[in-house]
């Protein structure tokens, strides 16, 4: 959690002690790997909020983002 704090608010505490933990527990692949998507999750929620989306619409002339079964659209062909 705190990996993820750093990436999201406050790069400032990924400090030598935060390193040595994340190193204890992973590789620096799957370091880099969470990162990434931790990174991608935030954007992908800003650029939601950005578009005005709330939970369960879309964009008007579209039914891509709903999971199958919402109701008044139909699912993946």
């Amino acid at each position: 959690m705190r990996y993820t704090s750093a990436i999201v608010w406050n790069a400032e505490i990924a400090d030598e002690t935060l390193w040595a933990k994340l190193y204890e527990h992973f590789t620096i692949p799957e370091i880099v790997e969470l990162g990434f998507f931790v990174a991608l999750t935030l954007g992908q929620q800003r650029w939601i909020k950005t578009l005005g989306i709330r939970h369960g619409e879309v964009l008007a002339d579209t039914a891509a983002g709903l999971r199958p079964g919402s109701e008044g659209v139909e699912g993946p062909r």
